[in-house]
């Protein structure tokens, strides 16, 4: 089946169109699910950000409702989820926070260390003064966090820090098999982002060694297209499920109110 847990909405200040047209793609397309999940408010934890790049905190309640509402006149499945960004030192707020809204999932991302935006295209220019080998430890370590603090049923993007093609000189499959054991022994599900096929890197989020790895550890897996614009609803997800299908997965993961459940993985929509 063909689901897609990734989608955004015109409140996080670089999205566009209407969550009725974002339904409507996906019901053209032939989707079985789709979720909402746009980024969650920073300005929650007192956390001010320089480009608005997250919905604001007034807008919650609206954001909740506006899924809900679209849920009652769809033909498929609409689960209500957020993209979260870890906060490390801040996981009882998070948690705290999450326990009002009520999410079917939440997917926990990292895209800032120490104040860059290591996604955006404005700021790739500074992965030329970095140490990529010590930006890949300290990234994968903070994902590894992440999955133990058990505040999300999701890892996003998993291996977005190669968005821009910039690869660590000195090999790295040590910190491929600690992130996906960390992510095991969490019990928690590694999305396979189709975002990546549009980027820079031309591969998908994460790549097929982890997702190998996910395969040999039994490591749940779901699908995004982290659309923001509706024509990108369910792009990719043909191609993720054949790779998926062609590394082994039977299955996929899919969630209501929190609870993950597995369903068959199926070439065809």
């Amino acid at each position: 089946m063909f689901v897609d847990y990734h989608l955004h909405t015109v409140r996080c200040c670089h999205a566009s169109g209407t969550l009725a047209e974002y339904l409507a793609e996906a019901e053209k397309k032939g989707l079985a699910e789709i979720g909402f999940a746009d980024h969650f408010p920073l300005d929650l934890f007192g956390v001010t950000e320089e480009e608005p790049l997250t919905m604001r905190a007034s807008e919650l309640p609206d954001y909740i409702r506006d899924v809900e509402l679209l849920r009652r006149q769809a033909t498929i499945p609409v689960r209500l989820g957020a993209e979260v960004e870890y906060l490390p030192g801040r996981e009882r707020e998070t948690a705290e926070m999450l326990a009002r809204c009520g999410l079917d999932y939440v997917i926990g991302s990292i895209h800032t260390l120490d104040g860059w935006d290591f996604t955006h295209p404005g700021q790739a220019q500074r992965y030329k003064q970095e140490d990529i080998d010590f930006l890949y430890e300290r990234y994968f370590a903070l994902v590894q966090q992440m999955a133990s603090s058990q505040l999300f049923q999701i890892i996003g993007h998993l291996d977005v820090v190669k968005k821009f093609s910039y690869f660590p000189r000195r090999r790295w499959e040590h910190l491929l098999e600690d992130t996906c054991r960390a992510i095991k022994q969490a019990d928690v599900c590694v999305e396979l982002n189709t975002a990546g096929w549009r980027a820079p890197v031309g591969e998908a989020y994460p790549g097929e060694a982890f997702l190998a790895k996910c395969y040999e550890l039994n490591v749940p897996v779901t699908m995004g297209s982290d659309a923001h614009r509706p024509r990108d609803v369910g792009s990719g997800l043909h191609r993720a499920v054949l790779l998926l299908h062609n590394l082994g997965f039977k299955e996929i993961a899919t969630f209501n109110a929190g609870q993950r459940q597995m369903r068959p993985l199926i070439l065809s929509g």
